[in-house]
């Protein structure tokens, strides 16, 4: 598919632009030389970017956060709904628009899709509140490709800026990206001890950014001690169809809520 090859051990490596081996656990910031952040992405399928906004911004962002949480009612389907202590709440609010966050994720996230060089374009955030103790409902996703349910070739270009509105890390959940998944074919939810590629999980701090291309495969850990505060947002190649884009996205909620929710 797209020139991919099936996936085998020892198929995959991963080298800095020099040739050596390439440190999966580095960091960066904007102010490294955005060729080693594209490089690094393109190995990796993931990137981790220190101090993008300040911990001031983050306040007035969970604070919207807060208030598009508020909005919500258990049939918009915008919203995906949990239970927390037998309380229905609202934990993520997905498929917003640049004019329905007043936070300026497109023009903040956009100089950094434009290192990849590529002419990636702003297509939407969600919203996302990461609760302790979610016992129905969807909340935290295991490892999957956001391609998991076809359409590749339109899904797989894209780009997926997270903010971290708070810290990140083993006790209030990150993100895990399966290191170089982007760059083969291969069965989804057979992570065994046959599969050699990295797991890799970033730990942030507030302001920072993680990137991931779309068909890494990736996941979030639920949280254990403290409630965790990050938004999503896409960027796509041009010319993608922003109609398309909506079916697309509600189908993929929707199996989501249906698949993926703790029994």
């Amino acid at each position: 598919v797209d020139g991919r090859p099936a996936y085998r051990p020892g198929l995959i490596g991963f080298t800095d632009r020099e040739g050596s081996p390439l440190d999966l656990n580095r960091s960066f910031t904007l102010d490294d030389d955005p060729a080693e952040l594209a490089h690094f992405l393109a190995e990796a399928g993931f990137l981790h970017l220190r101090g993008v906004f300040t911990h001031d911004e983050m306040d007035v962002l969970s604070a919207e956060i807060d208030r598009w949480r508020d909005r919500m009612e258990p049939d918009d389907r915008r919203a995906w709904f949990a239970t927390v202590d037998d309380e229905r709440v609202c934990v993520r609010v997905t498929n917003l628009g640049k004019n329905d966050v007043e936070f300026p994720h497109a023009e903040r996230l956009a100089p950094i899709a434009a290192l990849i060089g590529d002419g990636h374009e702003y297509s939407g955030t969600d919203l996302l509140v990461k609760p302790v103790g979610v016992s129905e409902g969807i909340s935290d996703l295991p490892w999957h490709k956001d391609c998991a349910l076809g359409m590749h070739s339109y899904r797989c270009a894209s780009i997926t800026f997270g903010v971290s509105v708070t810290a990140s890390g083993p006790d209030n959940g990150h993100l895990g990206v399966l290191a170089g998944s982007h760059r083969v074919n291969m069965a989804l939810f057979e992570l065994n001890d046959g599969v050699d590629l990295p797991q890799v999980f970033l730990t942030t701090e507030p302001g920072d950014v993680t990137v991931h291309l779309s068909c890494a495969l990736h996941c979030a850990t639920p949280p254990v001690h403290s409630e965790r505060r990050v938004t999503y947002s896409s960027f796509s190649l041009p010319g993608a169809d922003p109609e398309l884009n909506q079916v697309i996205k509600g189908v993929r909620d929707q199996a989501g809520r249906d698949t993926y929710a703790p029994s």
